[in-house]
């Protein structure tokens, strides 16, 4: 099979670089049309015009397209993060190639910016515009793939329906970095939160469960930087806790502090994107052999069962240090709750079960 993957896409991207993988794996072959058209932070664009980059984008896209129509005709077209107005050029190329395109949006631009960053008022020009524009890119490609089932109802209800009936294909975990490290001990009574600091995360609840475990002897480290900074030192000095922080670390340096930690945390905030995600961390750990806490939702109950992690209701302190404490306190009943996410991990989002997956996403469109 042969795929054309267009647009701006942000190669560095953890969600791109998983596709690259899967790609890889499957033998796909792979055609890369990227033009670079937008500044590093889209988010940020979003919030405000640039026209220094948006008359940019009036002579880049006219040239992806004219690359697009000069290249040869692929199996299909695949546009990724952060490709919403991608859509449109290769669309276009699509049509005239009669080629099936596909799209992995992997977040709604309305979502984001409006309702978990809450980055501008839900009735301003903003939020409309960032409606319209995953309406339309949700509604033009053949197929939307999704990292949860509830991430892919949320598609469906901004473009108001899709061609067909999206495909889920979770985030996973680079199978290569995040093995289980039999060489390194667990620290007793360690938990370690890392990711970057955006309203989901929810830092505050994370901070004020720490401070409800330090007089029993359990510490806490957070890794991470981000929008939510200012929450995170207001939460520490509000309760006076004492936490080991540090900015964001290498990649190569994650696997060894989540094989050292007693339990790792996923994500707690109250909005309605938290509830539909399953970030990359969860994934890491499991696939580590290492137990996880992450708050209670629909996204992550369509994909793990009881016992597979443990699920704590969202923005609860007092539920996430107890749910911490059975874990610390009951050695037997971390690892066992551990073993289950690593055979749940194997079994179901290794990268060989996600590029199976892939392929079967791009064969639904080709056949």
């Amino acid at each position: 099979m042969r795929v054309v993957w267009a647009g701006s896409f942000d190669p560095g991207f953890s969600r791109n670089t998983k596709l690259a993988r899967l790609m890889s794996i499957s033998g796909i072959q792979v055609v890369v049309i990227r033009q670079d058209v937008w500044v590093a932070d889209r988010i940020g664009l979003a919030t405000r015009l640039n026209w220094r980059v948006a008359l940019g984008a009036l002579y880049k896209y006219p040239l992806l397209l004219i690359r697009l129509l000069g290249a040869a005709r692929p199996d299909a077209y695949l546009v990724s993060y952060p490709g919403w107005f991608d859509v449109a050029i290769v669309r276009i190329a699509a049509s005239i190639k009669r080629r099936p395109l596909v799209f992995d949006p992997f977040l709604s631009l309305h979502d984001t910016v409006i309702s978990d960053r809450q980055l501008h008022d839900h009735r301003s020009m903003v939020a409309r515009l960032t409606k319209a524009v995953d309406k339309w890119s949700l509604r033009w490609p053949d197929l939307i793939v999704a990292d949860t089932r509830p991430h892919l109802e949320l598609f469906e209800e901004l473009a108001g329906g899709l061609r067909q009936d999206g495909v889920v294909i979770p985030v996973g975990a680079d199978d290569e970095v995040f093995v289980p490290r039999r060489d390194l001990e667990v620290e007793p009574a360690s938990v370690l939160f890392y990711g970057t600091l955006v309203p989901l995360q929810g830092v505050a609840t994370i901070v004020e469960a720490a401070a409800l475990l330090e007089p029993h002897g359990i510490h806490t480290t957070i890794i991470g930087d981000g929008q939510d900074r200012p929450i995170l030192d207001d939460a520490i000095k509000r309760t006076g806790v004492r936490l080991d922080l540090s900015g964001l670390v290498p990649l190569d340096e994650l696997p060894s502090r989540i094989a050292s930690s007693s339990v790792c945390l996923g994500v707690f905030g109250d909005s309605e994107k938290a509830g539909r995600v399953v970030p990359h961390k969860l994934y890491e750990a499991l696939a580590m052999g290492r137990p996880i806490v992450t708050r209670d939702g629909p996204g992550i109950r369509s994909l793990f069962s009881e016992g597979e992690v443990i699920m704590v209701p969202p923005a609860d302190p007092v539920a996430l240090a107890a749910a911490i404490r059975a874990l610390v306190d009951d050695t037997e009943h971390r690892e066992r709750v551990a073993a289950a996410g690593h055979s749940a991990y194997q079994q179901r989002f290794h990268e060989r079960r996600l590029a199976e997956l892939l392929v079967g996403a791009f064969e639904s469109v080709t056949n």
